[in-house]
């Protein structure tokens, strides 16, 4: 249960949310944000630890992040602006900073605030956000009544940060309890400098509790494309890696998947896999490797190359044999998330003769396209012109092309062939 000091102190903001009817979309989420202020600092241990759900518990470092953005484009909880603060816990690993975040409140506008309230943080209070740049310094600021409560400064300028970009984890709490969730990000992430953070005396004590003693880092995107996963329901300790939550992202999909080492071991399976391989219980040491040789060489080749990224995007399909019975079909994909991309890859399986044709464009997201330009990519992948997909899509023939070497460029090929490749073998058609 959430403190009650935490409760007391939203509550007693007297800001209540504006009635719209309920979300008709579900999770994942997908957004675009942009001009993106993330900053880090080190907070007072004691002041932090009363607004904590019970059995939460801070790390040693005691890392509080501050953040303010706008997400002018996505689907199912865009366009919003937001300004968020929180601190990191144990048990939840995350690819910023090696740590999980529980959010401990928001400041956004609707519709974007009530979504957020029901999926994902309770502790939400309805204002405004935004974020500009003068002076060569990009500045922030969350309001709430048009009086501020959350304010940033930063100058970017420094090394893009190639590391960063991933899952990050994150707790939050809603009337169904404690939940986690993931967001999976793609984007060019900028050293920033810090100037100035300011958690004003206008804001909550539950904020305040959190206000920088100081700097650890500071973070800037031009631009963030990000997928939100399912909340699920926790325990008090609840610990996941970041290959465990996004398997479940890509589950909420319709598709099986694991994360395989490069010698065949499983890491993890989402829940369509393990009904296809036939997997029970928790895993440990089981081999996707067939025991066919032919099958066994094609996909060990395959995970090497996504291994060593010297192959292509997404591999030839693998036939194999199922320990459950019947054939699957594998591609093998880098896997960009969490800690095991280094050892591991991303598998994607189908059953033989499943007859479901997946959503294409829903998939593409997965690798980093936004919204439009998947849809766009899946008519083109599928044979349709660009002009005739322009048409589809409501676009001028002009943008579809613009929009197609976008494409491109971000999946890393030349042509319309590798694109229909692609959207073939996500659909296994």
């Amino acid at each position: 249960m959430l403190g009650d000091r935490v409760k007391g102190a939203f509550h007693g903001a007297n800001l209540p949310l504006a009635e719209r009817a309920p979300a008709a979309l579900e999770p994942p989420f997908h957004k675009i944000a942009v001009d993106v202020i993330w900053t880090g600092f080190h907070i007072d241990f004691d002041a932090a630890r009363p607004f904590l759900p019970e059995g939460l518990v801070l790390t040693p470092s005691s890392i509080g992040i501050l953040g303010i953005y706008t997400a002018p484009s996505g689907r199912g909880i865009a366009p919003y602006q937001r300004g968020i603060v929180g601190v990191s816990v144990e048990g939840m690993p995350g690819s910023d900073i090696g740590e999980g975040m529980f959010v401990m409140g928001n400041v956004m506008d609707m519709p974007g605030a009530e979504v957020m309230r029901e999926r994902y943080c309770d502790a939400v209070v309805e204002g405004t956000a935004r974020t500009w740049t003068k002076g060569g310094l990009l500045h922030g600021v969350a309001s709430v009544g048009g009086v501020d409560w959350l304010r940033a400064t930063v100058r970017p300028g420094g090394e893009v940060r190639y590391d960063l970009p991933g899952v990050d984890n994150f707790l939050g709490h809603t009337g169904s309890g404690l939940v986690k969730y993931a967001d999976s990000t793609i984007a060019d992430l900028i050293e920033a400098e810090v100037i100035s953070l300011e958690i004003t005396d206008d804001a909550p004590d539950y904020m305040r509790a959190l206000r920088p003693k100081d700097y650890v880092f500071g973070l800037h995107a031009t631009r963030a494309n990000s997928i939100w996963s399912e909340p699920r329901v926790v325990g008090p300790r609840a610990s996941a890696d970041a290959a465990s939550v996004f398997l479940g992202l890509i589950d909420d999909t319709g598709r099986a998947a694991a994360v395989v080492r490069e010698d065949g071991t499983l890491v993890e399976a989402n829940a369509r896999a393990r009904a296809l391989l036939g997997l029970t219980g928790a895993i440990g040491g089981e081999r996707l490797l067939s025991n066919v040789p032919a099958e066994r060489q094609a996909l060990a080749s395959a995970l090497r190359s996504s291994v060593a990224r010297t192959g292509a995007k997404i591999s030839n399909p693998v036939l194999m044999q199922s320990p459950a019975g019947g054939f699957v079909i594998a591609h093998v994909t880098p896997l960009e998330h969490g800690e095991h991309g280094k050892e591991a890859a991303l598998v994607l399986l189908a059953d033989l003769h499943g007859t479901e044709r997946r959503d294409a464009a829903q998939l593409l997201q997965l690798f980093g396209l936004t919204g439009a330009e998947a849809k766009l990519a899946a008519l083109v992948g599928t044979g349709m012109p660009p002009k005739a997909a322009a048409a589809e899509l409501g676009i001028s023939e002009h943008t579809a092309r613009s929009t197609l070497k976008t494409v491109y460029d971000k999946l890393g090929i030349k042509k319309q062939s590798e694109l229909g490749h692609l959207v073939a073998r996500l659909q296994y058609s």
